[in-house]
């Protein structure tokens, strides 16, 4: 007897065995965790972008006015519809809003594999703040009213490109009629700034133009002060009258939400004369501040959301200013007004269309992403949406 229990003590032939399934069960608890971790990882990510989801929305309906009483039900239903099939229960959702901020949280349970060993339920949570932010936005179109723009159907397509853009704008904030802001800004060699400022103190009238016979026209001020924002004070920074030269340049259109006068405007547009791109920039600037000679433009220090911007577009090289006919010499100035432009603040694209100096509007835009050259008219609307989007684009701030 004690020798067959020294044997059973001695036999080690099922050990293997034992230590396997002792050791196995780990194991098993650490692949089942991992599974687990993945799941409640991937829950967290889809109600995370349900609840961005619905914050922007609610957000965006505070701002144009379409949201009244409490946001909860109208986020509830956006997390809902965005998660879709879902593994989560008891799923809890409320919004509330702060000044112009929409706050929505979320959680849900979600059951573990790992509950087969008494291990209850995960709670998942997201929390997402957002600000719908159509931004205050003075805009001015400075656009090549040249007689080069009459071929390859370059006006045609500026005209229709304009006009979605406007309208797109005018989409952008329809419960804030201030909101956003459009000028228009056609040139030649000269800009037309209408008749009606005839008795203004910043025109200089010489030789023949006079204020009673005067067609509206200007051409560059005195240099320096052609590409820059100085405020006339007398003779030499006041702006020389002139009678238009081609008879067929449209007026300017300064800084306004009358969508339908702006797309008149634009209608309005005819093609002729050589190209003076400076005095197009020029007075794009002038626009967007607010000393004479123009004086409805908005401030960052009084609007500190407003964004301003600037949309260039020619065809061409510059040909013609004030004192010469020679490219080198003009586009210093217009270098100069680039510059002038960008350090005011103001955002600046650029568009060549099929011809002009590329190398200048490059460098003439904000940044080289904000440059465009169309190697056909017919492109020029997709570009022009591309602006309207990147201009109305809305900001998530957490």
């Amino acid at each position: 007897m004690s020798s067959l229990i020294r044997k059973f003590r001695g036999d080690r032939r099922g050990t293997v065995a034992v230590v396997l399934a002792i050791a196995i069960y780990p194991i098993m608890v650490m692949v089942i965790a991992a599974v687990d971790i993945t799941r409640v990882s991937e829950a967290e990510t889809r109600l995370h972008a349900a609840v961005d989801i619905a914050a922007l929305t609610v957000a965006r309906q505070l701002a144009d006015g379409k949201l009244t009483g409490d946001p909860t039900p109208t986020a509830r239903a956006i997390v809902e519809a965005n998660l879709g099939v879902s593994s989560l229960t008891n799923l809890q959702v409320s919004a509330r809003i702060d000044g112009p901020a929409v706050t929505v949280d979320g959680s849900g349970q979600l059951a573990l594999t790992s509950s087969l060993m008494n291990s209850g339920p995960a709670t998942v949570a997201a929390t997402a703040s957002a600000i719908w932010r159509t931004k205050k936005i003075d805009l001015v179109l400075v656009l090549d009213n040249t007689g080069s723009m009459a071929s390859a159907g370059k006006m045609d397509a500026l005209k229709a490109a304009a006009t979605n853009l406007v309208n797109t704008l005018s989409r952008a904030a329809p419960n804030r009629p201030d909101a956003v802001r459009v000028g228009i800004v056609p040139f030649d060699t000269q800009v037309n700034v209408g008749t009606g400022y005839r008795d203004e103190s910043w025109l200089r009238f010489s030789g023949t133009t006079t204020a009673s016979s005067w067609t509206g026209c200007v051409i560059d001020r005195n240099q320096p002060y052609d590409t820059d924002d100085t405020v006339p004070s007398g003779s030499d920074t006041a702006f020389p009258a002139r009678n238009c030269s081609t008879g067929k340049l449209a007026t300017i259109l300064p800084l306004t939400t009358d969508w339908t006068a702006l797309t008149n405007k634009i209608a309005a547009m005819n093609p002729s004369g050589n190209t003076n791109v400076t005095i197009g920039l020029a007075w794009g600037l002038h626009m967007l501040t607010p000393a004479q000679p123009l004086t409805n433009a908005r401030t960052v220090a009084q609007e500190p959301e407003l964004e301003r911007i600037i949309i260039l577009l020619t065809d061409g090289d510059n040909t013609q200013n004030r004192w010469s006919t020679s490219g080198t010499e003009i586009d210093a100035r217009t270098d100069a007004a680039c510059a002038n432009v960008k350090a005011n603040g103001i955002r600046l694209y650029t568009i060549r269309v099929i011809d002009g100096d590329a190398a200048l509007l490059r460098r003439c835009a904000s940044q080289t992403t904000m440059y465009y050259s169309v190697a056909q008219a017919s492109e020029l609307g997709p570009v022009f949406q591309r602006i309207a989007t990147e201009i109305t684009q809305l900001r998530l701030t957490q």
